[in-house]
C-alpha cells in the first residue's frame, strides 16, 4: 500500500472498528483462497487469523511459516481488513517483519499484560493497530484491570478498542464454561466486565462483545448482542460468517434512534424536549448522538 493508501485506511477505520471480527484458524484448509476470493467478507467483517488457540500448539510454527508465505498473495482489499493473532512475541514478530505484512490492518495480541501491551504496541509505532484481549487473572483483579486500562491508553494511538476474552475468563473462575440459555451477562463473568467498562471508559478506550460459543443457540446471542450495545460493546468475536451477519444487523440503529440523534444534534433544539416518547437533553445525550450516528454510517443509515 502507498502512503497515501494508508492515509485513506486510517482515515476510515473509525467506521470498521463497529464491525465483527470473524475468527478463522491459520490452518483452516484453504484460508488463503477464503481471502482472496471473497471480497464480501472483508467489506462487511474485520478477519482475524488466529494463530493461538485455534491452532493446536504442535502445528503452530508451520501454521506461522504458511501465513508468511501466502499474505504477500492476497489483494490489497483483502489486507485491508485482516488481523493476525499470533501466539506469541516470536510469531509476532515473525510475522510483523514478512513482506506481506505491511497492508494487513493489525494484529490481535493473546493474553494482554502490561508488559505485552507496551512492547507489541512499541512495534508497530502507529502503522498498524493493535487489539489486545483481556483473558489473564491480572482481568480479575480491581488493580489489575486499572494498570491494563492506564497501558493501553498509553498506546491508543494503535489501540483502537480492547477485546474482553470469555473463555479464558471463565477458566481461571474455576473451570466455569457459559451455560446453555444464557448471555455472558447472567453468569458471574458479569461483574468482571462492568467492572471493566469503568476503568476503560475513565481512559477513553472502548471494548468489544465476547465471543459466544453456543453455535446453535442464535436467540440467546441476539440478546447478548442487545445487552453489549446497551454497554458500549461492539466488534464482537464471531465463530462462522452466520454468526457475524447476526451479529453486525444487530449493531445498525433503528429509524427511531437515528431520529432522536439527529434532533439532539441539531443546534437550534432546546435545552430539554420530548420526542418519541423520551426525554432529550443534548447537554447529557450528545456523545451518545454522535456515536450512534458514526455507527449508523458504519452500516449504511
Amino acid at each position: 500500500m502507498t502512503p497515501d493508501d494508508i492515509k485513506e485506511s486510517r482515515a476510515a477505520d473509525r467506521f470498521r472498528h463497529y464491525l465483527p471480527l470473524l475468527y478463522v484458524p491459520a490452518d483452516r484448509p484453504g484460508a488463503e483462497q477464503l481471502l482472496g476470493e471473497r471480497a464480501a467478507l472483508i467489506e462487511k467483517f474485520n478477519v482475524v487469523i488466529c494463530l493461538e488457540d485455534a491452532v493446536r500448539v504442535a502445528d503452530r510454527k508451520d501454521a506461522a511459516r504458511r501465513v508468511v508465505e501466502w499474505l504477500p498473495s492476497l489483494p490489497a482489499v483483502a489486507r485491508s481488513g485482516l488481523f493476525i493473532r499470533p501466539a506469541d512475541d516470536e510469531m509476532f514478530r515473525l510475522i510483523a517483519d514478512s513482506e506481506g505484512a505491511d497492508g494487513v490492518a493489525g494484529f490481535v495480541l493473546p493474553k494482554a499484560s502490561v508488559a505485552s501491551v507496551s512492547t507489541w504496541g512499541s512495534v508497530l509505532g502507529g502503522d498498524q493497530l493493535l487489539l489486545p484481549v483481556l483473558e489473564t487473572r491480572q482481568v480479575l483483579e480491581q488493580q489489575g484491570r486499572k494498570d491494563l486500562a492506564e497501558v493501553c491508553a498509553e498506546h491508543r494511538e494503535v489501540i483502537p478498542r480492547v477485546r474482553i476474552g470469555a473463555n479464558d475468563l471463565f477458566s481461571l473462575l474455576g473451570g466455569l464454561r457459559r451455560p446453555r440459555g444464557c448471555t455472558v451477562y447472567e453468569t458471574p463473568l458479569a461483574i468482571v466486565i462492568d467492572s471493566l467498562i469503568e476503568h476503560f471508559a475513565c481512559v477513553g478506550l472502548p471494548l468489544s462483545g465476547c465471543v459466544f460459543d453456543r453455535l446453535d443457540d442464535s436467540a440467546t446471542l441476539l440478546r447478548e448482542c442487545t445487552a453489549d450495545v446497551s454497554r458500549g460493546l461492539f466488534a464482537k468475536t464471531a465463530l462462522n460468517p452466520k454468526q457475524a451477519e447476526m451479529i453486525r444487523e444487530s449493531y445498525r440503529p433503528d429509524a427511531l434512534e437515528i431520529e432522536e440523534a439527529r434532533a439532539i444534534l441539531r443546534p437550534a433544539s432546546p435545552a430539554v424536549f420530548a420526542l418519541n416518547g423520551s426525554m432529550l437533553e443534548p447537554s447529557c445525550h450528545a456523545n451518545w448522538a454522535s456515536k450512534l450516528l458514526e455507527r449508523a454510517e458504519s452500516f449504511g443509515g
